[in-house]
């Protein structure tokens, strides 16, 4: 069968040299091809063991329990039914509050629950704000809350929407991991404190890498929506599988036969 090589992310820049500019401080910068292996390596097995853990689902449920509300006549009354309660006119950080209290109530792993709780609300943040620059540009603004998520409830706007998600899983991560595996070249306080300030530096790059990474997802997503959701809300087992299958995509998107970078 040959040997299996650890790809690295295929982003506009490479992700080695993301690591290399990141770790140049440290005389054990001759690691950063070990750090970037690892840290792929890393994130490959957390996508592996989460597979089906409850916390992710109940993220990724959140947001198709959203979009779905966002369609019918009394929105908040299918939230309140599904154990979600927003106010008429909820606010970004209500939301996010929201999130993370729907969240704690249905998951195992604190650890994953939380990466994929913030990783939610991040793409509800930035898809919020996008949707309402586009629509104060052309409209004048909106009142009506549920306007972005209707937006993003149909087979385009879910696979743009659960590909910033899944981007932001990986992102945050990649970050994780990241500054663990390089922890290690860290001689003195001064090391991390200049590694903390490069990576907050290279947070866009290492975002971009990510986004790269979950192109698989909508390749799929779409498809998945108007089978499975667009006219009802998908069964439990249905939101498990197409989860499942897209962690095990982005896995197999990190770990594949050829480095690119060699």
């Amino acid at each position: 069968m040959g040997h299996e090589r650890i790809g690295h992310l295929p982003a506009t820049k490479r992700w080695r040299n993301i690591v290399a500019e990141l770790t140049e401080f440290s005389q054990k910068n001759n690691n950063v091809a070990s750090i970037a292996t690892q840290t792929t390596k890393n994130v490959a097995k957390q996508l592996e063991q989460m597979n089906q853990d409850k916390g992710v689902l109940a993220s990724f449920s959140y947001l198709l329990t959203l979009l779905h509300a966002s369609k019918q006549r009394d929105p908040q009354a299918f939230l309140q039914d599904n154990g979600i309660t927003l106010s008429n006119s909820f606010s970004l950080l209500e939301l996010a509050r929201s999130i993370k209290q729907f969240n704690q109530a249905n998951c195992e792993s604190t650890e994953y629950a939380t990466i994929a709780s913030q990783a939610l609300i991040d793409t509800v943040s930035s898809w919020t704000k996008r949707e309402q620059q586009q629509t104060t540009l052309f409209f004048g603004g909106q009142d009506d809350p549920f306007a972005p998520w209707r937006r993003a409830a149909d087979a385009g706007g879910f696979s743009e929407i659960s590909r910033i998600y899944f981007s932001n899983f990986i992102g945050r991560y990649l970050k994780y991991f990241l500054e663990r595996e390089a922890s290690a070249s860290f001689t003195n306080l001064f090391d991390r404190s200049d590694f903390n300030k490069r990576l907050d530096a290279h947070l866009d790059d290492i975002s971009k890498s990510a986004f790269e990474t979950t192109k698989v997802t909508q390749q799929f997503a779409a498809g998945w929506y108007a089978n499975n959701a667009a006219k009802k809300f998908p069964e439990v087992t249905n939101i498990q599988g197409f989860v499942g299958y897209a962690l095990k995509k982005l896995k197999n998107n990190l770990v594949y036969n050829l480095d690119l970078e060699d």
